[in-house]
């Protein structure tokens, strides 16, 4: 037990008035003598201090659980909302309908692709009806004839479409310019006759040794014969650009026979390079004389320059033979 004794002493104050106003602290008691005498209280502190001490211990506990429950509903509140605020709403999805027109001999795909059924060795006749054993795809019918090696080709003439042709010209306008010597331009003229004219054409069908006469313009004469579309083929003269600027090609391809040689095949490519202007490429798949009776090269005018690379020939020309002609030199490669 702890005892605590305050005892003050005030000589300006008197006991009596100190046992009044603070009766808490003095005990009045009566002396052996009789007289009224003040002595301290002893007042017992522990009790109070510990009961003081639990109250607070008390209050720190239920602050500290109404703390932890407030954090935990919170945490709740959050883990409800949270989700939903992060989400942000969609914008409805409007499908997007993309028509394709194909125009006949193209017909679409299901994957919405233009196909030409007439030569496409992948869709002959009809899409997806596959020609076995690599043949090729004339007019829509597998056959083991010569077929168009480009995979996307316009159609300048198609002989199962437009029918034959015999000494015609035909007006193309390109994708991009090309250059041939001197002459830059995007419209060409293509003859049945092998020939493909930047300037001044003709339907002349006898070849001759170059300069020719009968070419006023910048010329490219990559089987200049008498050659003829026969009907019901895959024959005809198509071109494409592939890749992209500035590193395009476009690519001629023809296709066609001999006149009244319906059995010999002319086919053959030429390629003009959008990084490289100047300079055309032949390319021969099949060629049943050989070069016995055309002429190959390129002139700037029928004045020139010119560069020869055969005229009436034979063997000159042999299947995936490749010519280049670099006009900016004047000179051609054989590979």
């Amino acid at each position: 037990m702890i005892y605590l004794f305050k005892l003050i002493k005030d000589k300006k104050m008197n006991i009596p008035k100190l046992s009044n106003n603070n009766q808490s602290i003095w005990l009045k008691m009566k002396s052996p003598f009789g007289q009224d005498q003040y002595i301290p209280r002893i007042i017992d502190i522990t009790a109070d201090h510990i009961q003081q001490y639990k109250q607070k211990s008390r209050r720190a506990k239920f602050c500290l659980f109404f703390l932890l429950t407030a954090l935990l509903l919170l945490l709740l509140l959050c883990s409800i909302l949270l989700p939903i605020l992060l989400i942000k709403p969609k914008s409805p999805i409007i499908p997007v309908i993309i028509t394709i027109n194909c125009i006949y001999p193209n017909v679409e795909t299901p994957m919405g692709r233009c196909v030409n059924i007439l030569i496409d060795s992948n869709n002959c006749g009809s899409v997806g009806n596959v020609c076995p054993n690599n043949l090729s795809c004339s007019a829509g019918v597998c056959s083991n004839v010569p077929g168009i090696q480009l995979d996307k080709p316009i159609t300048i003439w198609s002989s199962a479409i437009n029918g034959s042709a015999d000494d015609q010209m035909y007006n193309v306008t390109l994708p991009w310019y090309i250059t041939l010597y001197n002459t830059t331009t995007n419209n060409v003229i293509v003859t049945s006759d092998g020939v493909l004219c930047l300037g001044g054409c003709s339907t002349s069908y006898t070849e001759s040794s170059l300069p020719a006469n009968v070419f006023p313009g910048a010329t490219v004469l990559p089987y200049w014969d008498d050659l003829y579309i026969y009907p019901n083929t895959s024959q005809g003269i198509y071109y494409q650009s592939e890749g992209n600027s500035p590193n395009r090609k476009l690519i001629f391809e023809y296709y066609m026979s001999h006149y009244i040689e319906i059995n010999q095949y002319y086919h053959f490519q030429l390629s003009f390079f959008e990084n490289n202007p100047g300079v055309v490429q032949f390319k021969y798949f099949d060629a049943t004389d050989q070069g016995d009776t055309c002429t190959i090269g390129v002139q700037a005018s029928n004045n020139g320059p010119f560069i020869m690379y055969s005229y009436d020939q034979a063997n000159s020309v042999l299947t995936n033979m490749t010519l280049t002609f670099d006009t900016n030199q004047g000179i051609y490669y054989r590979s």
